[in-house]
């Protein structure tokens, strides 16, 4: 069966170490699968926001699905199509678990990144990766005033000092309910999205919408946050340097994201691609 969508993953996949720059390899060969016909699909925690650049970059993206799977936008309208998102409430009673712990919170909400001028300002930008994700901040004085009743796509939380500290407030904020929180011990970092806030919960939806069956899909990725992804699509592909559950769960193993994985990838599989 020909393949007809191509979804890719962003950070450690598409994107060379760097968080920025596409591939040239990468860029030729998802063009020419989008000449062919594929639709062409970037999947990331990232806000849309922080995705725009990649898209630019490649200049073939018809979707974005953003936030974990929080939202999912068509490019060219920029027309948002689905959003799995937390309730106005249930936002509220996590920045409560959150604020005594005094870390950098960024709520994202409508395909923008919120934080407040506070916060921000008591935890300045410690990476590059920092100042790239800073510069899409819309920074406001309060939260609450700025989201008010909207839903939540996700809650990014920086700068826990310890792995204790970590382990405490994802308790915490798993006993809300309904919500998936994923923490990165040594990192300092949280993500927490509605519980069925997922890649492949958003790329089956747009399958669905766009009448793609799930043996048409290519799937890239790197982390485990693709695994939903890679077990839902007909052909999973994995960088060289992907976790190792990743690796596992793919069909096959592509070059490194700073090599061109994913061009050399959609290389290989060219002629499957393409159809109507």
């Amino acid at each position: 069966m020909s393949i007809r969508l191509i979804a890719v993953d962003l950070d450690g996949t598409l994107l060379s170490s760097d968080s920025a720059t596409v591939h040239e390899r990468n860029i030729r060969a998802l063009r020419r699968a989008a000449e062919k016909g594929a639709k062409i699909v970037l999947a990331s925690g990232r806000s849309m926001v922080m995705m725009e650049d990649a898209a630019e970059q490649l200049g073939c993206v018809s979707y974005i699905i953003s936030s974990l799977g929080g939202a999912v936008t068509d490019y060219a309208t920029r027309k948002m199509l689905a959003e799995t998102g937390i309730d106005p409430d249930k936002r509220r009673a996590i920045l409560e678990v959150l604020r005594p712990f005094k870390p950098l919170i960024e709520v994202y909400c409508d395909n923008r990144i919120y934080a407040e001028r506070a916060i921000i300002t008591a935890h300045p930008p410690a990476s590059d990766f920092d100042f790239l994700r800073a510069k899409y901040d819309d920074v406001v004085e309060d939260l609450e005033t700025a989201i008010g009743e909207r839903m939540t796509e996700k809650l990014d939380v920086d700068f826990i000092p310890d792995d204790e500290t970590m382990e405490l407030i994802r308790t915490r904020v798993e006993a809300l309910g309904d919500l998936c929180v994923l923490a990165y011990p040594g990192n300092g970092n949280i993500e927490i999205s509605h519980i069925d806030a997922t890649k492949g919960h958003a790329l089956q939806f747009l399958c669905g919408y766009l009448g793609i069956d799930a043996e048409e899909v290519l799937a890239l990725g790197d982390s485990d946050n693709d695994l939903d992804m890679f077990e839902w699509v007909g052909c999973s592909v994995a960088m060289a340097k992907s976790s190792p559950l990743a690796r596992q769960a793919a069909d096959m193993v592509t070059g490194s994201n700073n090599d061109g994985g994913v061009g050399q990838a959609v290389e290989e599989l060219m002629d499957r691609i393409g159809g109507q």
